[in-house]
């Protein structure tokens, strides 16, 4: 019984490792760069406290230090596309950011 339930679970574990990766299409909200940093300024009382670069566009994370707030953008010289919202943030230590 007991080499069953393993056998069971390790083949779960290979199964769950070797699974497709797929695509998601999800709605993106975009607009000038201008009006949708405003908003999440003036809307949101968020700031940005992270930004990357990837390839030709940049991502910033803002946030709201106050409610937890977050935004996660992409932008270009001209145009910002929300690709994430969400509340209660906090770092990966458990630490608000």
């Amino acid at each position: 019984m007991k080499r069953s339930a393993i056998a069971l679970v390790l083949s779960i574990a290979v199964l769950t490792v070797t699974a497709e990766p797929r695509t998601l299409n999800k709605p993106v909200t975009c607009d000038s760069i201008d009006t949708v940093f405003r908003a999440i300024v003036e809307e949101f009382q968020e700031t940005p406290q992270w930004r990357g670069r990837t390839g030709n566009t940049n991502i910033v994370l803002t946030v709201n230090l106050k409610t937890g707030s977050w935004s996660l953008v992409e932008y270009t010289a001209t145009t910002a596309c929300i690709i994430g919202v969400g509340e209660n943030s906090s770092s990966a230590w458990g630490t608000p950011v």
